[in-house]
């Protein structure tokens, strides 16, 4: 059975620890090849297809960071897990920053590397189906005429409607936000990231964000006075003139409507901090988006000094079970309350993760826990 789980790059210039790595990984039924430097392993990565990477942060040559940093460069999905032998909340926050999927302190049981390397390989294998299918969604679109993509894309704004998930306040019992969830009847975008894939394809990002902040103007008027509207903002977004307008349905709310900017792959300060401050001019206030995953650094709080923070998911799931992510998150949250922003947990599935969060200090929840989007405002009760 030795190798049927897939194949694990082990990275640590201890050879002991490596020795004893690879033993409890091949007992699980993992194939493990070793390295015992990163730009050796950075070879391994050019060259064999893998399911995880399992890397000690502190290596001569080129430590940690820079190992995840190479490969990411290589393949943006191979999950990477960090070990250490000296753990630090600076050294947490740096390692989920930099695009480690997890942060394990030495010493570590079996069932903590074993789980560990499970989860992160399941997350990858879910992210390669992903990478084929918009693949083939690419061919496709390659064979369709320009013309039949602008016509599905203008019956998918003929048609869109927009649904709604609470944002929760457990502290105060009441419903904090709403956000709003473009979907729309058009069968071949109803995935929300086909349909902004699409949007970007045609040079028609702008139209789309357009035709979102008037359907959320629109329904606004069914919506609890006392809640706040979250609105995605597209980065692109950020050079549409009419977004600043005075005179658009949703700049008639501005100070009910919080934009969360979820262009994941970098915006740039020269854009970025002088939009904002133009927009919370107009009344809006600011929310950085989905922080622990891609674009949503540390470095964007900084940037764009949001009013409201959401913590990504994938911090968020099974944090009851992992006290080195439970440090992170809390260190993270005390960041953000420091700097004045409000911290939003995204994702929220189980009553675990709800009680976890809740004794780091976060109040405002967001999930399937509480809430599916749905059409209208969902009536809450504490």
């Amino acid at each position: 059975m030795t190798g049927h789980l897939g194949r694990v790059l082990l990275v640590d210039d201890d050879e002991a620890m490596r020795r004893v790595c690879a033993r409890i990984l091949e007992q699980e039924g993992w194939s493990v090849i070793l390295a015992d430097n990163g730009r050796s392993a950075i070879d391994v990565v050019r060259t064999v297809e893998l399911d995880c990477v399992v890397s000690d942060v502190n290596m001569p040559e080129l430590d940690g960071f820079g190992l995840v940093a190479a490969i990411r460069l290589h393949d943006p999905d191979i999950p990477v897990l960090f070990m250490t032998g000296d753990p630090s909340l600076h050294g947490a926050v740096r390692a989920i920053d930099s695009g480690a999927v997890s942060y394990l302190s030495k010493p570590f049981d079996h069932e903590k590397l074993a789980s560990g390397v499970a989860r992160a390989a399941r997350r990858h294998g879910l992210a390669r189906m992903r990478r084929r299918a918009e693949s083939f969604a690419r061919k496709l679109g390659a064979a369709e005429d320009r013309e039949t993509t602008e016509q599905r894309f203008q019956n998918a704004l003929d048609h869109m409607w927009m649904a709604f998930q609470p944002i929760v306040d457990l502290a105060k019992k009441r419903v904090f936000a709403f956000e709003a969830l473009v979907r729309t009847e058009e069968d071949s975008l109803r995935r929300p990231d086909l349909l902004i894939a699409t949007a970007e394809r045609l040079g028609r990002i702008h139209e789309l964000g357009r035709t979102i902040r008037g359907l959320v103007a629109k329904a606004a008027a069914d919506a609890p006075a006392d809640a706040l509207l979250f609105v995605n903002v597209h980065g692109l977004e950020l050079t549409d003139e009419q977004l600043y307008s005075p005179d658009t349905p949703l700049a008639k709310l501005s100070t009910r409507v919080v934009l969360e900017i979820t262009e994941r792959v970098g915006i740039d300060e020269a854009i970025g901090a002088p939009s904002v401050a133009m927009l919370r001019k107009q009344g809006y206030r600011i929310a950085v988006d989905d922080l622990g995953a891609g674009y949503a650094a540390l470095g964007a709080l900084a940037m764009l000094e949001p009013e409201v923070v959401k913590l990504d998911m994938s911090l968020v799931r099974d944090l009851h079970l992992h006290p080195t992510k439970r440090r992170v998150v809390g260190a993270i949250a005390t960041l953000c309350r420091e700097l004045g922003s409000q911290v939003v947990a995204e994702g929220v599935e189980t009553e675990a993760e709800r009680e976890t969060l809740a004794g780091i200090g976060i109040d405002l929840f967001q999930g399937y826990l509480f809430a599916k989007p749905r059409r209208g405002f969902a009536e809450m009760t504490f």
